[in-house]
């Protein structure tokens, strides 16, 4: 199963797409009630901004040195906004799915598609930084128990939970975060000194289509 596309083909759409992304985006309301990192945002944004601007650009003076900055600014453009859906609106547990179609985010299509999950079941591996208050998390390939991604891997989901009633399975831990990297670093604060934290990671092909979830890792933050 994957995802349906939510890109557009058309460019004049995707920058309808671009615009509804940063009246939401800008909206503080929206920031708050579904956990959007501000910093993650920023960068977003000025991607959106960048690619809106050199559209326009283009529009008004069609040459082809304005169509180069165009064509790049929209390829990075469309890379942070899947990275970011990936991370902050698929999986968002405070969206429902209305506000993800908002965002042009549809559901699960029922279809077949012609790139299958990842079968590969990583190994998630935990390491304290020079930071206390900061895990390093890995996702380890079972193959050479290194972190290189398999064939058919084009990220990692990573998902954590703190403290509480340790989880049955990753699909079950409430903060996500997706990542092109196989490793990732999480910070935490004073406030979260000698609390657990419940890891697992999974594989994603290019579709969002997820693979096996990795066992449960528990780690302290010191």
């Amino acid at each position: 199963m994957a995802y349906k596309s939510w890109i557009p083909g058309r460019e004049l759409l995707l920058i309808e797409l671009c615009m509804k992304w940063k009246v939401a985006l800008e909206d503080p309301a929206k920031v708050a009630a579904y956990g959007w990192e501000p910093a993650v945002l920023a960068v977003v944004l000025a991607m959106i901004n960048r690619f809106v601007a050199a559209h326009e650009a283009y529009r008004t003076t069609d040459s082809s040195g304005n169509r180069i900055i165009k064509d790049k600014a929209k390829e990075e453009c469309i890379a942070e906004m899947r990275d970011f859906a990936n991370s902050f609106i698929r999986f968002n547990k405070n969206m429902d799915e209305a506000a993800k179609s908002e965002l042009g985010i549809s559901s699960r299509d029922t279809t077949i598609t012609h790139h299958p999950a990842p079968t590969v079941r990583p190994e998630v591996a935990v390491e304290n930084t020079r930071n206390h208050f900061e895990h390093r998390i890995l996702a380890l390939n079972p193959a050479n128990n290194k972190s290189s991604k398999p064939d058919d891997v084009h990220g990692v989901r990573y998902s954590w939970q703190i403290d509480g009633e340790v989880p049955a399975s990753g699909e079950q831990l409430p903060k996500t975060k997706f990542n092109r990297r196989t490793s990732l670093v999480i910070t935490y604060t004073e406030e979260d000194k000698g609390k657990t934290i419940y890891y697992a990671v999974c594989y994603e092909n290019s579709v969002g289509a997820q693979g096996p979830w990795s066992p449960i890792k528990e780690a302290v933050i010191s």
